[in-house]
């Protein structure tokens, strides 16, 4: 219980224990170097041990896949590489589409280039070379593509995480740790092999910006969010929730509302255009080489935009846990009942359906200006939950979903662990189980029971008091997260034992969409209870407590 000011001006202050690491009031003072060498050593290592497993596509190996191109996403990166290092950059959307082509928004592009002529330098010139470095899989390239992604992620995940979430005390310790060690994140970008935290990093960062009681640092989280957008197109999916979060910021102002309004609509998007102009221009400016007739600039446009939403591709992607792969199995085969050109209309109109209860709220929150401390933490959760209920949305029932696409709805609930601790546990397994058929084709399975074990023993060893076990699960609800684990766990030993009929070989991964798509679903349910709920809509929860 938080003690009144009053009262607490009256109490005597106890005087730490000599070499204590604690204020008198039980939050810690700044870390000291060991044990920031310990905890940042540790998320580290994890990564490491990670990255010695093989990565999507390595030795040409898909499983049962008929892949056209050789490798996987790892091949697709380092491709990237060879290829905006070697072509002048009007041709790096335009270079041998059908191997591999470059299909992420310009800023990936650009990093690709640094990485690149790192990689030119410190492994050889034989790693990037034009077309003849195609497959190349030398150990030593092995390890610097993995350290780019250890690089990137340390410092731009990683300090996004630390700066927006750690508060001086153990609670706050306990939710980066938590963040960090996400099986899920780190077996698709250190494993699978991806960069998918430059982007969630890039978004947290602008998150942590936005509800900072100065609107300038709205401005600068526009930025932020702009960069995230031009890196990983997919960071869309927190698109609605941030336009009507800085909607709402910018008509906040109660007195002087309509006056303030214009400009800083003005300031915001002036920022967020001057960013996308900086990096989308040289792409439009210089033609392609390559290309006869020479395009002229608006199809040059057309041309980066089709690479990186390829509509054509249709509504259905693998075999996802999202609505639409769900409705397309037998009997109801959905895709043979739709015609083609109403797919993406029927997708957009349901994950407007989904989101929308997540950007009203939102809109509203932002109305209310964080104008203290405990009204920017009540803001930071809001927002946070919204963002995991629009991510989900998009992944339920969007246009083309990948299952990797999960880590946009699973980077920001780990940011508010506190607020529904079981909720949270349970989610991060869920997205860890549905990635599954994903890493045993990457013949991850080692490493998934490796990771999934060391979460689970991080997240044993912090005792909860009654007051943080409160969870959307009480109840009688609480037999859904023993239920679920029950379910998984039998669905892996099947699995491992069963071998399915030679006409239904994607009997397993089939039910893994299935199972997988209803519990997200729960899982979009519950944030949208939780967004409305009174248990955060008041500065009760969000003060700082005082650790056990």
């Amino acid at each position: 219980m938080a003690i009144p000011q009053q009262q607490r001006q009256q109490q005597p202050q106890t005087k730490p224990a000599p070499n204590s690491n604690r204020n008198p009031d039980g939050s810690f003072k700044s870390c000291s170097t060991s044990f920031l060498l310990l905890f940042w050593g540790f998320v580290t290592l994890l990564r490491v041990a990670i990255g010695y497993q093989p990565h999507s596509g390595q030795d040409n190996h898909h499983g049962n896949l008929d892949e056209g191109a050789y490798g996987g996403d790892f091949e697709a990166q380092r491709h990237w590489m060879e290829l905006t290092i070697n072509l002048p950059i009007g041709d790096w959307y335009w270079y041998d589409t059908g191997y591999w082509g470059l299909d992420y928004p310009p800023l990936t592009a650009y990093v690709s280039w640094i990485c690149g002529w790192a990689s030119y330098y410190i492994v050889g010139p034989e790693s990037v070379a034009l077309y003849l470095s195609r497959g190349f899989e030398d150990p030593n390239h092995k390890a610097f593509m993995r350290g780019t992604v250890l690089v990137l992620d340390l410092l731009i995940y990683g300090q996004a995480v630390w700066q927006s979430t750690y508060e001086g005390n153990r609670r706050s310790l306990w939710t980066i740790l938590v963040a960090l060690c996400q099986p899920a994140i780190l077996l698709i970008d250190h494993g699978h092999f991806q960069y998918n935290t430059v982007a969630l990093g890039l978004s947290i960062a602008s998150f942590s910006f936005m509800v900072q009681s100065e609107f300038v640092a709205c401005v600068w989280g526009g930025f932020f969010f702009a960069l995230a957008l031009n890196f990983k197109q997919m960071t869309l999916y927190y698109a609605p929730v941030v336009f009507f979060y800085l909607l709402g910021r910018c008509a906040a102002n109660h007195h002087y509302r309509w006056r303030w309004f214009v400009p800083r609509i003005l300031w915001l998007g002036g920022m967020v255009s001057f960013t996308f102009y900086t990096l989308w221009e040289p792409f439009v400016k210089f033609p392609p080489s390559i290309q006869s007739p020479t395009p002229i600039p608006l199809q040059r446009l057309a041309h980066v935009l089709r690479r990186i939403f390829p509509f054509e591709r249709g509504l259905f992607e693998g075999k996802v846990a999202n609505l639409w792969c769900v409705l397309n199995t037998s009997p109801v085969n959905i895709r043979s009942r739709i015609p083609t050109d109403l797919q993406p209309v029927l997708a957009l109109l349901l994950t407007i359906v989904l989101m929308f209860p997540a950007c009203w709220k939102i809109l509203n929150v932002g109305l209310d200006d964080p104008v203290s401390f405990t009204s920017v933490k009540r803001h930071w959760v809001l927002l946070l939950w919204a963002a995991t209920s629009c991510a989900l949305s998009f992944f339920l029932a969007s246009f083309q979903v990948h299952e990797k696409s999960i880590l946009l709805a699973l980077a920001p609930a780990t940011l508010i662990f506190w607020e529904d601790p079981i909720f949270m546990e349970w989610f991060s397994f869920v997205c860890l189980w549905s990635l599954y058929p994903l890493l045993q084709l990457d013949r991850l399975q080692v490493a998934y029971w490796c990771v999934g074990s060391i979460f689970a023993s991080i997240l044993s060893f912090r005792h909860m008091s009654q007051m943080e076990l409160k969870t959307i699960f009480s109840g009688s609800w609480g037999f859904i997260p023993k239920l679920s684990y029950v379910g998984m766990i039998s669905m892996h030993m099947a699995r491992f034992l069963i071998l399915p009929p030679p006409n239904l070989l994607d009997l397993f991964d089939v039910l893994w969409s299935v199972a997988g798509c209803g519990m997200f679903s729960l899982a979009w349910s519950i944030t949208v209870l939780k967004l409305y709920s009174s248990s955060i809509s008041g500065p009760s929860t969000m003060s700082k407590e005082k650790d056990d």
